[in-house]
């Protein structure tokens, strides 16, 4: 019964990115006379020319067709990298005479904002490791040198980790970019098998264990002070099911790169996630407090796709119910957020009524919902060997 349900979620998924959502976003989701990905469209599909061009959104699209050229799931899809992975250098890369990448451009190519962001730089080095997996050209990694190269001086912090950006602000520093640049570590050892990314990676990890994860109540905190300690007032306390989730599926990849285990950090991970983290139609809450009330009742569609990828990541672990649980979420990313009209589209966020409460459609969201899409096709080729 359950495999039957996952393997129809898997199809349905698998035929709706295949069919839709890899052509829509490469014609209507593609600036053809520059060569780069558009930012976002409206909830009717439609350019939204006025948007700034974020470094982020090309290096996730860039991943979202390098993974479909692998799959074999869009006929175009390597030209489409190239094209793109061309432009986000000519575009981004030490643009205004500096290291590192620039934040964001307008249409037009002029820069928007030159600030060096680690989230950005996190993505460009991810987009740099799927280039390398879908082309061969190992010559590319020597960008990614650079660019960690570039953060270890400009972007490093003494506490620990790395800056927000630079220039600096009085802002709260944050896990998120971390965990994104722990992912793009984990990748680059995968395109390259140099032990140099897989080193950098322990070290995040170390960072998370050490910093992030508070053993007590067993949460991974989101915003910090400079020395990353917990934040003051109500945002030391705030938690996100969803990068408990992406933690889950990164935490196991790096278990099975490293030797290291992390049962520990993934059991309290998953077990303040799968208590808290969903409301009454099973969808994934925004924000909750460390002791699990919830604090941003709103629901996004990426932290559906990763409690998705989350839920396979243990289902591997032999954890009970998880299979089920990943294909309940998989039909819910489907009724909740994928639109029949445009079809390849979707609804990026929900009200607690569950009305969309967004009017534009970023195209940053493939890149989750691709990621788990690959991961119910993984998971299913595994269950049928």
């Amino acid at each position: 019964m359950v495999a039957e349900l996952l393997a129809s979620s898997t199809t349905s998924l698998r035929d709706w990115v295949v069919r839709h959502a890899l052509p829509f976003w490469a014609t209507s989701g593609f600036d053809g006379e520059h060569g780069r990905f558009e930012e976002r469209l409206s909830l009717k599909g439609e350019r939204m020319p006025d948007a700034p061009l974020r470094l982020m959104v090309q290096a996730r699209q860039i991943y979202v067709y390098a993974l479909a050229y692998r799959k074999n799931w869009y006929p175009d899809a390597l030209a489409l990298v190239e094209l793109a992975y061309s432009s986000m250098l000519r575009d981004f890369h030490m643009r205004d005479g500096y290291g590192g990448w620039i934040y964001s451009i307008h249409r037009d190519g002029a820069i928007a904002d030159p600030q060096r962001d680690l989230y950005a730089h996190a993505f460009a080095l991810l987009s740099i490791a799927s280039y390398v997996q879908a082309t061969g050209k190992r010559t590319a990694l020597a960008l990614a040198d650079e660019t960690l190269a570039f953060m270890e001086v400009s972007l490093k912090a003494p506490g620990g980790g790395y800056v927000e950006a630079l220039p600096t602000g009085n802002a709260f520093r944050r896990q998120n970019p971390h965990m994104h640049l722990f992912e793009a570590l984990l990748a680059l050892w995968s395109s390259s098998a140099d032990r140099t990314y897989l080193t950098k990676a322990a070290n995040l990890f170390d960072l998370f264990a050490n910093r992030f994860f508070r053993p007590d109540p067993g949460v991974l905190g989101e915003y910090f002070d400079a020395d990353l300690r917990p934040a003051g007032g109500a945002a030391g306390n705030v938690v996100e099911p969803g990068h408990h989730y992406e933690w889950i599926w990164l935490l196991r990849r790096f278990e099975c790169k490293s030797g290291r285990s992390v049962q520990p950090y993934v059991n309290s991970l998953y077990a303040h996630a799968d208590t808290y983290g969903q409301d009454s139609a099973g969808l994934v809450v925004d924000e909750v407090l460390a002791d699990g009330s919830h604090r941003t009742l709103s629901r996004r569609l990426w932290p559906v796709a990763e409690a998705i990828k989350a839920n396979l990541a243990e289902a591997r672990q032999g954890r009970g119910s998880t299979s089920l649980k990943a294909a309940t979420l998989a039909n819910l990313l489907s009724k909740h957020f994928l639109t029949a009209e445009p079809l390849g589209g979707w609804i990026d966020r929900l009200d607690h009524n569950g009305m969309p409460s967004t009017d534009v459609m970023p195209a940053s969201s493939f890149y989750h919902i691709i990621c788990a899409i690959d991961e119910l096709d993984r998971f299913m080729a595994e269950s049928s060997t």
